[in-house]
């Protein structure tokens, strides 16, 4: 449907699903395009997302798609939380017979400016997936000592010149506070004086910085080990992951739980986008899936 963004690796999830008439959790809603097909597959999906916009959107999307209201449950919430979430919704014990975790932002997300996570767009140092949490990008920028922001870049974008960008942020911010993704943008570029390779050099930080305030790796941690617990026998559970930090989760994790004897991995190493896909969806480049059978 025109509007809507091109769902990464589609049809890989809905066939390693094995969709039957059961209930289905999406972990990271976003546009619902998982959740669309699962539910055009014959199964009922609990879709969860910490962005209110994120919510209203799907719920839009699936009327016009004329889907039955007894299809779907929508929840306001972070992943982290979701045996709570579904508690809250359901006082029964809750299974379901397959999980899907999209990771990262969405296209929604990035193109609007002023929720500040992309360097391309103009807008307010934000970040924040959930608008209640109460630290923003800028206040790490504007706070973070030149060391903090150093292991910040270091170990959460993997920012081979950390040292040199913590530096020129401090010395920038001590003549104005830095609020704005150009302001941040600007230092960067100064700061990398013409070296660029294949990304752009203020890709990492801004990686980095969404990291941080969203505590992404944690709630990834936290999340599967909820959802291990409400999977039914032989369900799966599939993870696309969008760079090496949360991939080695999500891999170290699979890995823990075959060796506890509650499933199997049935995906030796992560599977990619397809050509005809990368030619259609660019962004799909650095997806990977992994798929965990539950028994």
């Amino acid at each position: 449907m025109e509007g809507y963004h091109s769902t990464v690796l589609l049809n890989e999830v809905i066939d390693a699903l094995e969709i039957q008439d059961a209930w289905y959790l999406d972990c990271t809603l976003g546009d619902g395009g998982h959740s669309l097909e699962i539910i055009k597959k014959g199964g009922k999906v609990i879709g969860v997302d910490q962005d209110p916009q994120a919510l209203e959107r799907v719920r839009k999307r699936f009327e016009q798609e004329g889907i039955d209201k007894s299809k779907f449950k929508l929840i306001l919430g972070n992943f982290r939380d979701l045996e709570n979430l579904i508690k809250q919704r359901d006082t029964d014990e809750f299974k379901v017979n397959g999980v899907i975790f999209d990771l990262g932002v969405s296209s929604l997300q990035l193109e609007s400016s002023e929720r500040g996570f992309s360097f391309m767009k103009d807008g307010p140092l934000d970040m924040r997936m959930d608008p209640t949490l109460g630290v923003r990008a800028l206040d790490l920028i504007n706070t973070g000592g030149r060391k903090e922001l150093y292991e910040l870049f270091k170990n959460l974008g993997e920012e081979k010149y950390s040292w040199t960008l913590a530096n020129s942020i401090v010395s920038a911010r001590q003549v104005m506070p830095i609020t704005t993704t150009r302001q941040l943008v600007a230092v960067i570029e100064q700061s990398a004086r013409g070296r660029r390779g294949e990304i752009h050099p203020a890709t990492r930080v801004f990686q980095a910085l969404r990291i941080a305030v969203n505590d992404e790796l944690g709630a990834i941690e936290e999340g599967l080990d909820q959802v291990v617990k409400l999977v039914e026998k032989n369900g799966r559970i599939i993870v696309i992951s969008f760079h090496s930090l949360e991939d080695r989760i999500v891999k170290n994790k699979f890995k823990s739980w075959e060796k506890e004897g509650l499933g199997q991995i049935l995906t030796k190493k992560p599977q990619m986008a397809s050509e005809s896909e990368l030619n259609a969806n660019p962004k799909s480049r650095s997806a990977k899936m992994r798929i965990f059978k539950k028994l």
